[in-house]
């Protein structure tokens, strides 16, 4: 029995691995010339850095246990340090009760009146959502201008699914309550020390993990191919019978896990097109002389006045990513594919260091050794106030091919962290009884896997 898995990152080779465990024979196909998808890494000459931070964090005992089986001895546990840029200041983020003393006193009482007229929730927009949670000024001056930055939409035109997703994901810690302008308050007056550990590659940056898997994928007898463009499907009896790649290569398969972009998914398979959009990422990572003038593993920027959303630091999760007395920093620019900032980024490198420098994350342009510009492609899910709607039709559309299951961040439309990658696969593994599976040839669910735990 032939299993493809379509996508290398962390959701595809976490489900072959553990098919793999199970005795199946097991194919991953990746596009890109590395394993890792959006939790790769770039190595330059003597250095390195990730895509944005990314780091090992989980209160599931499940994935923790899988991460240590993978990763063994060879993780390092560093502290959280995270900020937000907001009012030309550096805030830690989650906030403290420092930042009260740092921001401007009308914004101060405006948003302590709000505190006590916000609306209720009149519909499912990201909009309604954060004025009933946070109220006008930060809904004004924090929420809206970040995401108008962030989506290329304004917060009607989003699902409140993203403001409730994105805020879980930013605040990390379950402990910190962030759900609302209360909660903010209420943590902030408590002053608690934010004390979340995180784990790290001792050596090397974040891919480590998928590099890992990969060797241990091959070594149980299965495949991991980078590089492969799929350019053609052979469908018969409603059901996946082989994948042909831009190179002429096939492969005959009897199931088909894609974790890859659903578009692609679609035009493979004859279907038509989905109304859900992704956006990409072009980053530009830099070499830098010097210690971080500002530590920081990574930062959020939401005004409009700055080109980039976020920044990470490598430096700040591993000393060792860096040759000493340099930092590596990555700054991230959401864009759409094909439209300017994908297009044309070096043009944009005046406008990134006049960012950095103003926030004081690099001293000036001569300590910059080196710049990097990298895309990747179809980031982030985008929840358009309609996406449960077309998602839905696009699970009915893959459900109707019988051995195809699309999962994982990009394949499932999941706006998720790794834990949530690695805990869905091994939920699917969990489902599949391999003597049961290669007899009835039927998949444990049909459509779309999510976890959305």
């Amino acid at each position: 029995m032939n299993t493809i898995v379509v996508g290398g990152g962390v959701a595809g080779l976490t489900l072959a691995y553990l098919l793999g465990k199970k005795g199946l024979h097991v194919t991953v196909l990746e596009r890109e010339d590395r394993v890792g998808g959006l939790a790769r890494s770039f190595r330059y000459d003597g250095w390195s850095i990730d895509i944005g931070p990314h780091r090992f964090h989980t209160d599931d005992k499940v994935v923790q246990d899988f991460i240590c089986e993978i990763m063994r001895d060879r993780l390092i546990e560093i502290p959280r340090y995270s900020k937000v840029f907001f009012c030309d200041k550096h805030f830690d983020w989650p906030l403290n009760l420092n930042a009260i003393f740092k921001l401007p006193p009308s914004l101060m009482m405006n948003a302590f009146f709000d505190l006590l007229r916000r609306p209720g929730i009149t519909d499912d927009s990201y909009e309604s959502y954060v004025l009933s949670r946070y109220g006008k000024t930060l809904t004004k001056h924090l929420f809206s201008e970040y995401t108008q930055k962030f989506l290329k939409s304004g917060l009607k035109e989003c699902h409140r699914d993203w403001a409730e997703t994105g805020i879980n994901r930013a605040t990390i810690d379950k402990d910190i309550k962030s759900s609302s302008l209360m909660d903010l308050v209420l943590g902030v007056l408590r002053n608690k020390k934010v004390n979340t550990k995180f784990l790290y590659p001792k050596e090397g940056p974040i891919d480590e993990f998928s590099e890992i898997l990969k060797e241990n994928i091959v070594s149980m007898g299965g495949a991991v191919e980078t590089g492969v463009v799929l350019t053609d499907a052979l469908v018969e009896d409603s059901t996946v019978q082989r994948l042909v790649g831009s190179d002429g290569r096939a492969w005959e398969t009897d199931f088909v896990f894609w974790t890859g972009d659903l578009h692609d998914c679609e035009r493979l398979l004859g279907l038509s097109p989905s109304e859900l959009n992704y956006c990409s990422t072009v980053v530009c990572n830099l070499l830098v002389e010097g210690e971080p003038p500002v530590p920081s593993q990574w930062e959020y920027f939401g005004s409009s006045n700055l080109i980039f959303s976020r920044t990470s630091i490598n430096t700040c999760f591993n000393p060792g990513l860096a040759p000493e007395g340099y930092y590596g920093i990555c700054a991230e620019l959401l864009c759409y594919q094909n439209d300017y900032v994908w297009n044309q980024p070096e043009t944009l490198f005046n406008s990134i260091m006049q960012g950095l420098i103003h926030a004081k994350l690099v001293r000036n342009f001569n300590s910059i050794m080196e710049v990097h510009f990298e895309r990747i492609k179809n980031t982030y899910p985008i929840y358009k106030i309609n996406y449960l709607i077309n998602l839905e039709k696009y699970k009915q559309k893959i459900s109707g091919i019988r051995n195809v299951l699309s999962c994982g961040r990009t394949g499932g439309f999941w706006y998720n962290n790794m834990d949530h990658s690695i805990r869905s696969s091994i939920d699917i593994a969990n489902m599949i009884d391999p003597d049961n599976f290669t007899e009835t040839r039927v998949l444990p669910v049909r459509g779309v896997y999510r976890g959305d735990f």
